[in-house]
């Protein structure tokens, strides 16, 4: 089962298979606290209490305030309340019994909580200048890969954006984006080479992301993308496949879908691993 740790869920692949939680540096925008965050109530009451379960603030085995008692805390309805505790529920965080009530059941420990820092930051941990640069920007209709991965119609307009990031002027990563026209039609019109285009669509689009699938692979540099990264062919590399969902009408639905080649003599993954204690499962 898919489990959703602040909306984000990773999968290492190697040989044989593994895989492990993600937890990704928050945005300003991803603050579930202030009321103008983009994110409806019953996701922000959830964030509050996940938080609290992640924490070890509420221990496992511990019995939930009742909904009536939350939605005095929260000012919340009791409706809202009762989707919180179900998307928990649904997460793996929560158990409701009939009758007694709902208890916590914590994260499980078969799966290591870490982090991953975004380009900029992992180039300037490493003393390097980031840079970008647009290879193309542009809308196409969906090809049926990409129809599939967005769940969109075959041949509805996405916007596609091709870059390249380097680090001290040097390619070190290439990378593919794309998302449905209709999601956030103004992106086009934005310096691509100075934003993230991740924070665009939370801070200034105020497009909550929820959830994110990221695949990374072992990989070697084929002709193209090794002239594209100035490197030789063969050299190794590793590719990301990265789907993010946002909220849409309550529903959690595909956003957008990210292809990348990194370099690996130039690119470093930080990852930040919890061990796993003893008795802890």
């Amino acid at each position: 089962m898919q489990t959703d740790y602040h909306g984000f869920f990773v999968k290492i692949r190697d040989n044989p298979p593994r895989s492990a939680l993600i937890r990704v540096p928050t945005d300003p925008a991803m603050d579930t606290t202030p009321a103008a965050s983009p994110l409806p109530k019953y996701y922000r009451l959830a964030e509050r209490l996940r938080r609290q379960i992640l924490s070890g603030e509420l221990e496992p085995g511990a019995q939930l305030a009742t909904e009536e008692q939350l939605c005095r805390e929260y000012a919340m309805s009791r409706g809202t309340v009762r989707q919180a505790i179900r998307l928990l529920a649904d997460e793996g965080l929560l158990r409701r019994e009939q009758g007694r009530g709902t208890f916590v059941i914590g994260p499980s420990g078969d799966a290591p909580l870490f982090s991953l820092t975004s380009f900029d930051e992992e180039m300037r941990r490493q003393h390097r200048q980031p840079s970008t640069r647009v290879l193309q920007a542009g809308t196409i209709p969906a090809s049926p890969d990409v129809a599939e991965r967005l769940k969109v119609r075959e041949g509805a307009p996405v916007i596609r954006i091709e870059r390249l990031r380097l680090a001290d002027g040097q390619p070190v990563v290439h990378e593919v984006r794309e998302l449905a026209q209709d999601l956030c039609p103004g992106l086009l019109g934005e310096e691509l080479t100075r934003h993230s285009i991740h924070s665009l669509l939370i801070n200034k689009y105020r497009i909550p992301m929820v959830r994110m699938v990221h695949v990374v692979e072992a990989h070697r540099l084929t002709s193209d993308q090794a002239r594209l990264l100035e490197a030789s062919p063969g050299a190794p590399a590793f590719y990301v496949d990265r789907l993010t969902f946002t909220l849409l009408e309550g529903e959690v639905r595909p956003a957008v879908w990210r292809r990348a080649i990194h370099r690996g003599d130039a690119y470093h993954m930080n990852a930040q691993f919890r061990p796993v204690l003893l008795g802890e499962r």
